[in-house]
């Protein structure tokens, strides 16, 4: 069983309807690829990725035979099962989930997750070729199922990983996380880590520039946030983003210069530690009396403080259809398509946010009046020495820029900073400014 997170973004796909003889056989020829997972681990990412290697190991059975299987076991573990990237053996896209139980409590989880998922045979195959496990015991003969792999290989066009789960390949590789990091982390920041991200805040908005009508967007909000609410989630009530992006544009301007987008600002400013943007591309016809619809909704997840991208989820909706308008079959398409997506959503932003938050929560800390560079320094050694990490953006005679990992709230922090500050002489009177969501601003006072 993986003892870390791999993050990646996962989303579920059906299988294309096939239109003819032959696309139904090499449909059927896909699903033949499919395979039964069963994981547990003492979070969801954990289960997750345990869940896909046994997948990975169950088409292993079925390309060499238990029997080989069993006999090269020490060695698959090492070269094969013991992965810390699960999601080079697997399409990610097809995982359809069949179990998701947490058999413990909210602070000490022992999660089951059970998958059917779509394995990457080629992938597989060249493992045991590379490392001559074959179909015979004793080291002999074929893998079984080589033929059958090449098939899957002429079938499929797209290269492994170029799919909607692999949406910003880029922010996916940087946000990857090795089990190493996770495992690293004391047994009290891994406590944290699940219980901040078990009470995260989420906002959800539309962007600004959405081509869509913005009543057919502000039910999509609706939408996600009654499915945020309706399982237990903290949700940041729609009026007040409204509010803020209504009465707040000169605030806004004045405090970000316009370096982050108004809806980050606002996030800031509600204390939300994610927020997400739904936006949608919807198309409509009318045929007699009836009306239809069909809506292609992306979900993009953000972290508050930084505005980094964690991940994105695309879902298209079925033909709807209304007797009473087309623009009742849009709202219809939207809405049945966002409630849909957000179990997805919900599952991965919880993951994403979990392997960043590895180092630590990210905390951007502001000093002013900041001309003694010594006295600066060794504030920056005392307060390093109690957090997980501190970097530095920026640093002027005025102001000074840090950012601040640490495994606590921003009370905590706010404390600590009061603590070092009464340690390093000459900076006791160090107050408080202004905070802003992650971000704190601290006069030296000098």
């Amino acid at each position: 069983m993986l003892c870390g997170l791999v993050l990646f973004l996962v989303s579920c796909a059906s299988s294309p309807t096939p239109r003819d003889s032959s696309a139904a056989g090499a449909a059927a020829a896909d699903r033949s690829e499919y395979y039964e997972g069963s994981g547990r681990g003492a979070g969801l990412a954990e289960a997750m990725n345990a869940a896909k290697m046994d997948a990975v190991r169950n088409a292993v059975i079925d390309m060499i035979g238990a029997e080989a299987e069993r006999a090269n076991s020490r060695v698959l573990q090492d070269v094969l099962y013991s992965t810390r990237n699960p999601n080079q053996y697997v399409y990610n896209e097809t995982m359809e989930r069949t179990r998701r139980e947490n058999l413990g409590t909210v602070e000490s989880m022992d999660m089951i997750f059970e998958i059917v998922i779509r394995v990457n045979t080629q992938a597989v195959e060249q493992v045991l070729n590379r490392h001559g496990i074959t179909g015979s015991a004793a080291g002999a003969g074929t893998a079984t199922g080589e033929g059958r792999a090449q098939g899957l290989v002429e079938d499929e066009q797209a290269p492994h990983g170029e799919s909607p789960a692999t949406v910003g390949a880029g922010a996916a590789d940087a946000l990857a996380l090795e089990s190493s990091d996770f495992a690293s982390a004391s047994d009290e920041e891994q406590r944290f880590i699940r219980r901040y991200v078990d009470t995260m805040t989420y906002m959800v908005y539309f962007p600004e520039d959405s081509d869509e009508d913005p009543f057919i967007m502000r039910s999509a909000v609706a939408q996600a946030n009654r499915y945020l609410t309706s399982n237990g989630f903290f949700a940041v009530d729609a009026a007040q983003i409204e509010s803020l992006r209504r009465d707040q544009q000169f605030v806004y301007e004045a405090e970000t210069g316009r370096e982050m987008s108004m809806i980050q600002w606002i996030a800031q400013r509600l204390n939300a530690d994610m927020y997400i943007e739904v936006d949608a591309l919807t198309s409509s016809e009318s045929q007699g009396g009836n009306h239809y619809a069909t809506a292609n909704v992306t979900l993009r997840m953000f972290e508050t403080s930084t505005g980094q991208l964690l991940g994105t989820v695309n879902r298209r909706s079925p033909r709807t259809l209304s007797r009473s308008s087309a623009d009742d079959a849009t709202l219809n398409a939207v809405q049945s398509t966002v409630f849909q997506a957000m179990p997805d959503v919900v599952d991965q932003s919880r993951i994403q946010m979990a392997g960043y938050l590895s180092r630590g929560v990210r905390y951007d800390l502001i000093l002013t009046n900041t001309s003694d560079p010594r006295l600066v320094s060794e504030f920056r050694r005392r307060l390093g020495a109690r957090v997980a990490d501190i970097v530095t953006v920026s640093q002027t005679a005025e102001q000074t820029q840090w950012a601040v990992y640490y495994f606590g709230r921003s009370d905590d922090l706010q404390d600590l900073i009061y603590d070092v500050s009464d340690i390093v002489a000459g900076l006791d009177g160090m107050y408080l400014v202004m905070t802003r969501g992650k971000s704190l601003t601290f006069d030296t006072g000098l």
